[in-house]
């Protein structure tokens, strides 16, 4: 259990502590900087499966890819206060492919 909090601590640095205003604001609008934020994002999530003696050849593609799509979605979601509820499908995604790396190992 201890483990998958280190996962999930990770997820926090990288979507939410790495991630700056900018990217958060153009990642819809530029292809580059989405993949920039799920590079980072999976570096994170790597290191931490790394640190666990965890990490497996397929969980960077899983994982960039993955993230790429939950984002994709989300921010494709007009931005109205009405909308405010699209961040929790987007983070149970992101948690659903941390179970997956743990689990799947």
């Amino acid at each position: 259990m201890l483990e998958f909090l280190w996962l999930i601590g990770a997820h926090f640095v990288g979507d939410i502590a790495l991630q700056s205003d900018w990217q958060a604001n153009n990642k819809g609008k530029y292809w580059y900087v989405m993949l920039s934020h799920c590079i980072v994002w999976t570096m994170c999530i790597c290191l931490a499966l790394a640190s666990l003696d965890s990490l497996e050849w397929w969980h960077p593609f899983f994982l960039v890819g993955l993230h790429g799509l939950a984002d994709s979605i989300k921010v494709r979601q007009p931005k109205i206060p009405e909308n405010w509820w699209m961040i929790y499908p987007d983070q149970l995604w992101h948690f659903a492919q941390l179970l997956v790396v743990y689990c799947v190992r």
